[in-house]
């Protein structure tokens, strides 16, 4: 059975209460590439036991992981400790390193210490069946959508730092999107995007802050159009969304319609800090 060729690196990291005083194995999970990987950390006869393991199972016979893995404890500064390459085969597999107060004391901050582990997946074998690697699991709030990691991150640069780009959420098959609460909103957002829905009067106040938040050009410009070609909204709410969004082509064609004093009295009305210099 081959092995899947494409290299997949990433960081796993989990801050720990004092190790000195675990009695008990404090595991920190997280999924990558459908591969759950456990951080402990354990305290016995005065040594701490760190250890990144395996918890995979339901896999079929033979199958394998082979990684590089370098671990780190993180204080005010980074301090490299241990890295190598090993290969898990088996539920339970793990790598560990022992380590005393002494040496990660200086890592802690109060009384607590970041364990980061970096790993780079060389070769997997017996996972060809695996789920679709475009696609991923969005919690927004408390609702999740299943979404298309290549059409976010083609439409938007956000999606694409996150999706291709950052070392934390790279190979997650869910991500929680820390910045942005509300699952009404995404869904009006990603429904347009997919072209499932127009963008109305309702939904345009909406799509206009999301676009902008997530980098979304092509968004920005569909509610560009529908400002200038299908809106029924007043000129002065279109103009004052153009300055805000900065949507030039709506501001020009606004500009280009104004006939007298009374027409640019009116844009003004509102909120007259819009006519800056360059306006």
């Amino acid at each position: 059975m081959a092995g899947i060729p494409i290299e997949k690196e990433f960081v796993i990291r989990h801050v720990f209460n004092d190790p000195r005083y675990l009695d008990y194995e404090d595991c920190w999970t997280e999924t990558r590439y459908n591969i759950p990987w456990c951080l402990e950390a354990y305290q016995k006869r005065q040594t701490t036991y760190f250890s990144l393991n395996c918890l995979l199972e339901k896999r079929p016979p033979g199958w394998s992981i082979d990684f590089d893995y370098e671990l780190k404890f993180v204080g005010k500064q980074k301090s490299f400790k241990t890295k190598g390459s090993d290969r898990f085969r088996s539920y339970g597999d793990f790598v560990r390193y022992l380590s005393d107060y002494s040496e990660y004391k200086p890592y802690m901050i109060n009384g607590k210490l970041k364990v980061e582990w970096r790993i780079k997946i060389n070769k997997m074998v017996g996972f060809e069946a695996l789920e679709d690697p475009d696609s991923a699991v969005l919690w927004v709030g408390r609702e999740t959508f299943q979404v298309d990691k290549k059409l976010l991150a083609d439409n938007c640069t956000y999606f694409h730092n996150i999706f291709f780009k950052s070392s934390d959420e790279l190979g997650k098959s869910e991500i929680e999107d820390e910045d942005f609460k509300k699952p009404v909103d995404f869904k009006i957002f990603l429904e347009i995007l997919k072209g499932e829905q127009e963008i109305d009067e309702k939904s345009i106040n909406v799509v206009l802050e999301l676009a902008t938040k997530f980098g979304s050009n092509s968004m920005l410009t569909k509610c560009e159009e529908f400002l200038m070609e299908k809106s029924k909204t007043s000129v002065k709410t279109k103009f004052n969304l153009a300055i805000e969004y900065k949507l030039n082509k709506l501001k020009k064609s606004i500009f280009s319609d104004i006939k007298t004093k009374e027409d640019l009295a009116e844009l003004g009305s509102e909120n007259a800090s819009h006519f800056n210099a360059s306006v």
